[in-house]
């Protein structure tokens, strides 16, 4: 017997997101920074950094990554850890969203699934720093929209007239 029902198409209700990474995720994450246009040369540095540090580390590292992939295709990642000497406190490090999906909801869906991670954790608070340049004022909005406060600004920290910001986001209840 036939249904009578038409054909539905079903929508995953999930973020997928894979929280190893591996040694071929190196070129993927480096394309995604550059094909950005946020990030400074030596910004990207640093958080390539941060993936060699945990590739030669592994778990024992204190960088923990989170990666939003379809059809192996790396559309959004993000880096997070605990920040030494506190008490329940994490630095986001990265969040970052390939060019071409922005705007779409993936860096939200990123950011709320790291957070829970986090909170799953015993995090408290979640700090992001980033710069006052114009290109990152998109950036600063969006962590406002995230639910972060702004924390604190730096003055002249990364070089001159390029100052530090700082957000924090309560997770704790």
């Amino acid at each position: 017997m036939k249904s009578v029902l038409p054909d539905l198409v079903l929508v995953p209700t999930k973020f997928p997101v894979r929280e190893q990474v591996v040694p071929g995720d190196r070129n993927k994450i480096f394309s995604l920074l550059t094909g950005s246009g946020f990030f400074h040369p030596r910004e990207m540095a640093y958080g390539m950094d941060l993936l060699d540090e945990h590739l030669l580390r592994g778990e024992s590292s204190s960088y923990k990554f989170m990666l939003h992939e379809i059809d192996n295709m790396l559309l959004a990642y993000g880096c997070y850890g605990p920040i030494r000497l506190s008490d329940r406190r994490y630095l986001l490090h990265w969040l970052a969203v390939d060019r071409n999906y922005q705007h779409q909801g993936l860096g939200q869906k990123l950011e709320t699934a790291i957070a829970a991670k986090i909170r799953s954790l015993g995090g408290a608070k979640i700090y992001a720093e980033i710069s006052n340049r114009d290109v990152h004022a998109p950036a600063r909005g969006f962590y406002e929209i995230c639910g972060y406060k702004l924390a604190a600004a730096i003055p002249d920290y990364y070089a001159d007239n390029d100052h530090k910001v700082l957000y924090v986001k309560d997770i704790s209840g």
